[in-house]
């Protein structure tokens, strides 16, 4: 078994397969029809060359190598045939004809002579053909095909195109012509040169880089095939050297001791290539993306950091306005429109423009009816046929591919949408979808590189619109949820303050149905006033904290004041009132007459301490022990509040500073929220240690200046 005929035999079935393929998707293209014939070219060379390899006599060696050399005649005129095809030349079909005659005639000339083959020779792979006296005459004549084949695609792809589809596809045409000229190495065991013949890999690498750039209609990026082809050559080029040096050495080696066969030293050798073929390869790309590659983006760093951006992401704005940075700025576009759909679903209007003159635009519009500016903001009706045909594909879609995916598309369609798409300077449409209703489209502009949209740019567009939908649907879903929280909020409060507001209410009803009967009693309007007054005091009192924890906005008072006079006068204040109401609770005060000056809202502190001094000695229910004690900590100062009351449930600790949450019978539990606004205004926080049966210790901590 010779194991250097199986590279080409299996290059062979896999090209002729190949070449059935490409024909198969559109027999009346001349380019596929061009491409098979090159296919064939390439079959017959291989397979016979592959036979010929294999044979040991010298006449069927030979035999061989004609055939084989035969599908090489015909390659100069399978390459003319589609690349007049490919570009559709008509004119030049006439030069085809005598192309395919020159072919013919060297292949006549072939069988029946000398002049092309000589004979074969005998090398460490096989036979292989020598060259005749009109080789170099034919060699001329692959050369000039050749190059007539490079020019007219060089010119027709630095010629301007409309579509930058078709301008990529050339470039992908261009660069696969210039493979072939690495192939030339197969030529030099003909004049003696003892290299093994592995050109045959180029022409598989243009049939491949042919193929892709006929049958996808949204290509590669040219720059990444070149990369992983590099990658690959380079490691396949180094292991195949190492192969070769592995059993050359250790044949010479070995063969001076025991016999040893070249098949087991290269099933060794092979078994070796396999394993460092992946390590190094590797290797490789990692080399060749730090040398040429240090400006493309990284597709998982992308996705990374855009996911966990819109992890705590809830407002749509931020949403819109992140999704659209990230887009334009890692594509690197010109521009980008993130439309959404209004609340009646009939139009998407533009909430965010990478350059934020959307009104420039009108200049764009022509007499399309779909397309409309109100104000500065840009929208796209849901009824318009780009919108239309986003909803049938349910995907991305690229302008300069409709043309190639669009065959069932009616022409005026195909003008329409892409009459969309330059009202936006827009080159593809993003759709983002919740729930099976489309909320999004982002329509971006080109790139700055005047580079076409690749598969890796669309994966990464796709990647980035499942995970806005999802963004999307849990900003809604957390705003349903502070709307219901803001709505249960909204009964509690309404609950609590009518209930507060009725029993003084129902006291002074009371009162004022009795005033006709008793009013000569003087110790009845005695108590009357009294009664009166203190009930209007308390719903003044409830609405005063209503309106107190409803301005949301930061006291602009401030003042230098003394800290420790502030908790002083709060003591005392609470302490009348203790008084007052003959209540067994004293007060002891841990601070002495320091001075703790400090700048801030000084009323609104004082209404804080109150807050929290006075809940403390309602928890102990007229009988107990309060203290306030105030302790200087650098750049803090904290005012520690505990009282001895029945303390705190475990479970209800987080809950205490939750408006309208409160265990006591009177009061509609603002006190201790108001108090913590407070606090955190001025830049400090409020801590809570509770235990049940013993008391409860709130502790402020308030920074020095601020």
């Amino acid at each position: 078994m010779n194991i250097y005929a199986l590279p080409p035999l299996i290059v062979s079935f896999i090209s002729f397969s190949l070449g059935i393929f490409v024909f198969n998707k559109n027999r009346k293209a001349m380019a596929n029809a061009g491409f098979l014939v090159c296919s064939i070219c390439v079959f017959v060379w291989l397979f016979a060359y592959s036979i010929m390899y294999l044979k040991y006599d010298l006449q069927g060696a030979f035999l061989w190598g004609r055939v084989g050399y035969a599908g090489v005649l015909f390659i100069p005129a399978a390459f003319f045939h589609f690349s007049i095809g490919f570009l559709k030349l008509k004119e030049y079909r006439k030069f085809l004809f005598f192309i395919y005659l020159a072919s013919s005639i060297f292949t006549v000339l072939l069988f029946t002579s000398t002049y092309l083959i000589v004979n074969v020779s005998r090398f460490p792979w096989g036979y292989y053909p020598q060259a005749g006296l009109l080789h170099p005459v034919f060699l001329v004549f692959f050369v000039s095909v050749y190059n007539w084949c490079v020019a007219i695609l060089f010119f027709a792809m630095i010629r301007k195109k409309d579509s930058l589809f078709e301008s990529i596809r050339l470039r992908y045409i261009f660069w696969a012509f210039l493979i072939p000229t690495l192939a030339c190495i197969d030529y030099m065991p003909s004049y003696g040169i003892a290299i093994y013949p592995f050109g045959y890999f180029f022409i598989f690498f243009w049939l491949l880089l042919v193929a892709y750039a006929i049958l996808r209609y949204r290509l590669m990026d040219i720059r990444l095939i070149f990369k992983k082809s590099m990658a690959y050559s380079l490691s396949a080029g180094l292991l195949t050297a190492f192969f070769a040096i592995i059993v050359i050495t250790i044949t010479d080696l070995l063969s001076s001791y025991v016999k040893v066969t070249s098949l087991k030293i290269s099933i060794f050798a092979a078994l070796v290539i396999a394993i460092l073929f992946n390590p190094l390869r590797n290797r490789i790309q990692l080399l060749i993306d730090k040398l040429f590659y240090k400006k493309t983006y990284d597709y998982y760093e992308t996705i990374g950091k855009i996911t966990r951006e819109l992890e705590s992401m809830f407002e749509l704005e931020g949403i819109y306005n992140l999704v659209g940075e990230v887009i334009c700025s890692t594509l690197g576009l010109k521009s980008i429109y993130v439309l959404a759909a209004d609340s009646t679903g009939e139009r998407y209007v533009s909430v965010y423009h990478s350059s934020g003159k959307e009104k420039s635009i009108k200049e764009k519009l022509g007499h399309g009816r779909s397309i409309e500016v109100e104000g500065e903001k840009a929208t796209l009706d849901s009824n318009s046929e780009l919108i239309k045909y986003i909803e049938k594909t349910k995907g991305i879609v690229v302008k300069d591919e409709l043309s190639s995916i669009g065959k069932e598309m009616d022409n005026l369609i195909i003008d329409t949408v892409t009459h969309d798409f330059k009202a936006f300077n827009g080159e593809a449409a993003v759709p983002i979808s919740v729930d099976k209703k489309f909320v999004l489209v982002l329509i971006l502009g080109g790139k700055l590189s005047g580079d076409m949209f690749t598969t890796e740019d669309i994966n990464l567009l796709n990647t980035i619109a499942n995970q806005t939908a999802i963004a999307i649907k849990n900003a809604g879903l957390y705003k349903g949820k502070v709307e219901s929280e803001r709505m249960a909020s909204i009964g509690m409060m309404s609950a609590t303050f009518a209930h507060e507001v009725r029993n003084p209410l129902t006291s002074l009803k009371t009162f004022a149905q009795l005033m006709p009967e008793k009013y000569n009693d003087q110790e009845f309007r005695d108590v009357f006033s009294k009664i009166v007054v203190g009930e209007i005091e308390r719903i003044d009192g409830l609405i005063r904290d209503l309106l107190d924890f409803s301005t949301e906005k930061k006291s602009s008072r401030s003042n230098n004041f003394n800290l420790v006079s502030i908790v002083d006068e709060t003591v005392e204040y609470v302490k009348g009132k203790l008084d007052f109401e003959k209540k067994n609770i004293s007060i002891e005060k841990n601070y002495g007459n320091n001075v703790i000056d400090m700048s801030g809202d000084a009323t609104n502190l004082k209404q804080a301490f109150i807050n929290i001094i006075t809940n403390g000695c309602q928890a102990m229910n007229g009988d107990g022990t309060l203290k306030v004690h105030i302790n200087p900590n650098g750049e803090h100062v904290e005012v520690a509040i505990t009282d001895t009351g029945e303390g705190i449930h475990p479970d209800d600790i987080a809950k205490i500073f939750d408006p309208f949450v409160t265990t006591k019978e009177m009061g509609i539990g603002l006190g201790l929220a108001i108090s913590k606004r407070i606090v955190e205004d001025h830049k400090g926080s409020i801590k809570v240690k509770s235990q049940l049966s013993k008391g409860t210790t709130f502790t402020i901590s308030l920074p020095v200046q601020f």
